[in-house]
């Protein structure tokens, strides 16, 4: 029973990650327009940034991580972001992205607020699933990716219908708001990694 209170807590935590709108989304968003699996996909390249931290803070503890690596990832993030919002807006609707896993990957690393959650609620997370072993790491990590999944997944899926349903008036609202969460974060990002810096 108390292992199942456990998955059931990944479960609520994680979500209120994954819900909360920001890169990945405004990303899978973005993709979806045109294809209904992006979110699969940039679910994968987020898992393959996130599984190894996790095996990594379960088995040696807190990853060290300064303020100056965090400030030099935020600044690069920030400009990837805001090229990608640049990118979102030269696209067409005929033009099909194609960087699914790449995204999930690029849109994870360069998160400097992804390292820090996974440095502090993911890490209360992690230390509890010790107290059941190598089967709680496991059913950790199971819950955590499935939220993941099914909320991307839900989110291109739902995307590439608006568009296919509501035509080029979807498609442009769409765009418009993957580009302004992208361009607000990108900026967000590039602000708090100079004041960092600075200060």
């Amino acid at each position: 029973m108390e292992f199942i209170a456990f998955i059931l807590t990944v479960i609520l935590i994680s979500l209120s990650g994954v819900l909360a709108p920001g890169p990945l989304f405004a990303a899978t968003i973005a993709e979806g327009k045109t294809n209904r699996f992006a979110g699969f996909l940039i679910a994968l390249g987020h898992a393959i940034v996130e599984i190894p931290i996790i095996l990594a803070l379960f088995f040696f503890g807190v990853i060290i991580a300064t303020d100056f690596i965090k400030s030099i990832v935020g600044l690069i993030g920030g400009f990837v972001l805001l090229y990608l919002a640049y990118l979102e807006v030269k696209s067409k609707k005929e033009v099909k992205p194609a960087r699914g896993v790449f995204t999930g990957v690029i849109m994870s690393s360069l998160n400097p607020y992804f390292i820090i959650w996974w440095l502090t609620i993911g890490f209360k997370l992690i230390m509890d699933s010790i107290a059941f072993g190598l089967i709680g790491l496991i059913g950790f990590i199971i819950a955590h990716e499935f939220c993941d999944f099914s909320w991307l997944g839900f989110i291109s899926f739902s995307s590439n219908k608006s568009t296919e349903i509501w035509g080029e008036k979807a498609f442009k609202i769409l765009t418009a708001v993957s580009v302004t969460i992208l361009v607000f974060f990108g900026i967000y990002f590039i602000y708090t990694g100079f004041t960092t810096l600075l200060y």
